[in-house]
């Protein structure tokens, strides 16, 4: 797995909750491209509990958004913004739990709808969580003119 370099770290106000390394409260994300898929290993813990020991759905739902969001950024070079996001809760995912997986990919798309299949399993390799992603994704000239940078993994 190569480890992508994360294009937004230079942007004056980046302060996302999902991968900004400087939101005090965020979850610290970090990607990897392994082949086709886009990869993020989490450690929970109880500050993001909802009942006891049992990481909060909502919480799930933010880590299954963030890594869909950085299958587009990364494979398709450009942005986009989260239209639909389909989760189903298979199993409990324990805040007690030493490590998590989140991995996404590209399923299909229709113009500039993407839908991005993702997989949450926790340390056992047990499948947990499950969702399909619709991303509405912009030119990459557009994002440009936003000020995307493009995204790399290291050594490129």
């Amino acid at each position: 797995m190569d480890k992508i370099i994360n294009p937004y770290l230079k942007h004056e106000g980046y302060n996302c909750i999902g991968c900004s390394p400087n939101n005090p409260i965020g979850l610290h994300l970090v990607f990897y491209e392994d082949g086709d898929d886009i990869v993020s290993m989490w450690s929970p813990s109880q500050n993001y509990q909802g009942w006891l020991n049992t990481l909060h759905g909502g919480v799930i739902a933010t880590l299954m958004d963030e890594t869909a969001g950085w299958v587009i950024t990364r494979k398709l070079q450009t942005t986009g913004v989260t239209s639909r996001l389909n989760i189903h809760y298979k199993k409990p995912v324990y805040t007690t739990d030493k490590i998590l997986t989140i991995r996404a990919r590209i399923a299909s798309n229709i113009r500039n709808y993407y839908t991005i299949k993702i997989e949450l399993t926790n340390d056992k390799g047990e499948l947990c969580d499950e969702a399909d992603a619709i991303y509405y994704v912009q030119s990459q000239d557009k994002a440009k003119e936003i000020g995307f940078p493009g995204c790399k993994v290291e050594g490129e």
